[in-house]
C-alpha cells in the first residue's frame, strides 16, 4: 500500500499486543468516515457500515481476520442515474502473515501481465503481509465493501431510453446505403428510356 494513502475508515489492531490468541472486535464507521468512503467509491451515500470481527493469532504468527460485515449504501442507477439503495451482507476473511513482505507482492497491474493462470491463483491465495504486527481492519472492511457492492446498480424496471443509440448505430445511420443509391440510379435510368 502506498505511504501517501490515508484510509478514511482506519482501525488499527496491534496483534502483538493481543492478550489472548482470539479477540472479538466490533467496528462501525462514523458519519464523517462513511461520507469519505462514499466519495472514494463514488457512491451517493453509505448510511451504515459495521463489522463484527474475530482476530485469531496462530503460533506461527499468522493472523486471521474473519467476521460478518453489513452496510447500507446508495448508488446511482446505471440507466436512469436515480438513487438505488442496497443492503450488503458479506463475510470478511483475510489471512495476514509476518512471513510475507510487501516486496513479494506485485506493485502495479503491469506486473500481473506475464503471470500464468496458476501463478495468479497462487497470488490470490497468498496471505497479506503483516507489517510490524499491525492490521488496519477498517481498511480491510472498506475493501470488502468495495468488492461486495453491485457494480451495475439498476433501479427496478429501469430501461435505457429508446432514443439512446450507440456510436456504431449512429454512424451506421449516417453512412449511405449502397443498395439505396443503386435503386435510385436504376430509377433514373428507367426514366431516361
Amino acid at each position: 500500500m502506498s505511504d501517501k494513502f490515508t484510509p478514511e475508515f482506519s482501525r488499527i489492531v496491534k496483534t502483538d499486543e493481543q492478550v489472548s490468541a482470539k479477540e472479538k472486535l466490533v467496528i462501525e464507521a462514523n458519519e464523517k468516515e462513511r461520507a469519505a468512503l462514499a466519495k472514494r467509491f463514488e457512491l451517493v451515500s453509505i448510511d451504515s457500515l459495521t463489522a463484527e470481527l474475530t482476530i485469531s493469532t496462530a503460533s506461527n504468527g499468522e493472523v486471521t481476520v474473519r467476521g460478518p460485515m453489513n452496510a447500507e449504501i446508495v448508488q446511482n442507477c446505471v440507466a436512469t442515474l436515480e438513487p438505488v439503495p442496497e443492503v450488503i451482507e458479506d463475510t470478511v476473511e483475510v489471512l495476514f502473515s509476518p512471513h510475507v513482505s510487501e516486496e513479494d507482492l506485485p506493485s502495479n497491474p503491469d506486473d500481473l501481465e506475464d503471470l500464468s493462470e496458476e501463478e495468479l491463483m497462487a497470488l490470490l491465495d497468498q496471505p497479506e503481509p503483516l507489517v510490524d504486527g499491525k492490521i488496519d481492519v477498517g481498511e480491510v472492511v472498506a475493501q470488502f465493501l468495495a468488492v461486495a457492492m453491485n457494480p451495475y446498480p439498476r433501479k427496478e424496471d429501469a430501461e435505457l431510453p429508446t432514443s439512446v443509440k450507440t456510436e456504431e448505430e449512429a454512424a451506421e445511420e449516417k453512412r449511405p446505403n449502397p443498395f439505396a443509391q443503386l435503386a435510385g440510379l436504376k430509377e433514373q435510368l428507367e426514366k431516361k428510356n
